[in-house]
């Protein structure tokens, strides 16, 4: 057997073990975040003293499953890019727990690992992020860009590697001889696609995914959605996917996390979440979609006043001054998360009362 028919027979091996590792592990955790914390410090003055502190992400709990897409949701500052930062320690946290199951079995609690002691792990844990222009090297070519987390954790020959970032670029849409070209010869699609065949080089088992599509077109949205879809489908790929548009989130969710000023709202399936939201908030976000039919006019339950400042919160329910619902146990006590039904949370101490239409 020659050189070449080894190193492609190497580099299918991997793209089959890719393939087919996933789905008898179906359903088995991947990742669980535990009272998710990061906090920053105001600092004033010359001696750069502590004058107060923002709480960008405030007690966020949820888990993530083999072949599940979690997505986090809230209007801009509300901590969910803060959050997946959090997650592949991009952010250090201030406290909580991050705890990756590994394929064989153990698990890591990355909010305690040091930087050295996270690198063997990154394999894992990759990133897709917002702007395709910014997040691609222009001076490295398209074969330097996606084989790069391969390099870096030292798999397979140069040889290897250029088999893998062919089939790669193959997978994402894009043709194999690309890869000798610069980020400059493309369009904001297709670097976004560059962006994923890089994400899934070193074969991860969880994607961070920020705001992928918010820079695209909406047609070029719709083909990068149905990508990460169907690579979801074939590799048994998680997803944490970050965004504000709740019409992609309602695609493309398994579960749907809103956030609101760093604390968690609501969880639950998306069908059911946006039937019927057990939190003023999340019935707020849904009001505000635009309706497809033109004779539809019915009323918006927009919330009125400003989004809470995290440097300095209200007490009690931190939506109080905006809910119209409000009563004196929410201007005084934050409301737990509590199971509103299966698979479903929400933080709003009257749940049980209150019957919000969206």
């Amino acid at each position: 057997m020659g050189m070449h028919e080894a190193t492609a027979q190497s580099a299918q091996t991997a793209a089959a073990t890719l393939t087919e590792r996933n789905p008898g592990e179906r359903n088995t955790v991947v990742l669980q975040v535990n009272h998710l914390k990061k906090i920053y410090p105001i600092e004033r003055g010359f001696l750069r003293r502590k004058a107060g502190e923002v709480r960008a992400v405030d007690d966020v709990t949820f888990t993530i499953r083999a072949g599940e897409t979690v997505s986090l949701v809230g209007e801009s500052g509300c901590g969910k890019t803060t959050t997946a930062r959090c997650i592949v320690r991009a952010v250090e946290p201030t406290g909580g727990e991050i705890l990756y199951h590994t394929m064989d079995g153990a698990v890591m609690d990355l909010a305690k690992l040091s930087m050295s002691e996270i690198r063997p792990l990154r394999r894992g844990i990759q990133m897709v992020f917002q702007d395709p222009f910014s997040s691609l090297n222009p001076r490295m070519t398209i074969f330097e860009i996606v084989s790069e987390p391969m390099r870096v954790n030292n798999i397979g020959t140069r040889g290897e590697r250029e088999d893998r970032v062919a089939d790669l670029l193959r997978r994402v849409g894009l043709r194999a001889e690309y890869m000798q070209r610069f980020p400059h010869a493309f369009s904001g699609g297709q670097r976004q696609r560059i962006g994923i065949a890089r994400a899934l080089a070193a074969s991860p088992r969880l994607i961070v995914a920020d705001e992928p599509v918010s820079a695209l077109d909406v047609s070029v949205q719709a083909q990068v959605l149905n990508l990460m879809m169907d690579l979801q489908d074939d590799l048994g790929l998680s997803y944490l996917f970050v965004s504000h548009d709740l019409s992609v989130v309602n695609q493309i969710s398994t579960s749907v996390l809103v956030m609101y000023v760093g604390r968690v709202a609501e969880i639950g399936p998306p069908k059911a979440l946006f039937a019927a939201p057990k939190h003023p908030y999340t019935a707020a976000l849904i009001s505000s979609l635009p309706k497809p039919d033109p004779f539809a006019r019915g009323e918006r339950a927009i919330p009125q006043g400003e989004v809470a400042n995290p440097a300095n919160p209200p007490p009690g329910c931190y939506f109080h001054p905006r809910c119209p619902y409000a009563i004196d146990v929410c201007r005084t006590a934050a409301p737990p998360l509590e199971e509103v039904g299966p698979g479903r949370y929400a933080a709003c101490h009257r749940w049980r009362e209150i019957e919000l239409t969206v």
